[in-house]
């Protein structure tokens, strides 16, 4: 050990260490899980597949660049895809929901899509709406 280590109290860290960033407050969560849901629905409704965690972190990150362009976004734009992954993974879980159901649901590792459950209501809507006429 050093003596520069012993003087501050400092532990020995291997070379590939870096000092993680400052947490995010409520609000920044908030925004990125919107932005993750708004992923995965996008993709969704583009591509008629699930999301990857890689194609939501690219596609937030653009969102983020066009927020931070339109003066939008106050919040830090130097996010990585760690903190945009543990978003998705939130955004997919049902105690974030005052109603307890999630907007995405995992389908496989990494693997994301709308919940289904979300368009049972609209599916029982228009079977009723087409039985009436």
């Amino acid at each position: 050990m050093s003596g520069q280590q012993v003087l501050s109290g400092a532990t020995e860290k291997l070379p590939s260490w870096r000092p993680q960033g400052i947490p995010l407050d409520e609000p920044e969560r908030n925004a990125y899980r919107q932005l993750c849901i708004q992923a995965v629905f996008s993709i969704w409704a583009n591509e008629h597949r699930p999301a990857h965690l890689s194609e939501i972190y690219r596609f937030v990150r653009a969102r983020i660049k066009e927020k931070i362009a339109d003066r939008e976004w106050p919040f830090s734009p130097y996010r990585g895809k760690r903190t945009v992954d543990r978003r998705v993974n939130e955004a997919a879980s049902a105690a974030f929901y005052e109603d307890g159901v999630p907007k995405i649901v995992a389908v496989t590792s990494g693997i994301y899509q709308p919940n289904p459950v979300l368009f049972e209501s609209c599916r029982k809507k228009g079977e009723e709406r087409l039985a009436s006429t």
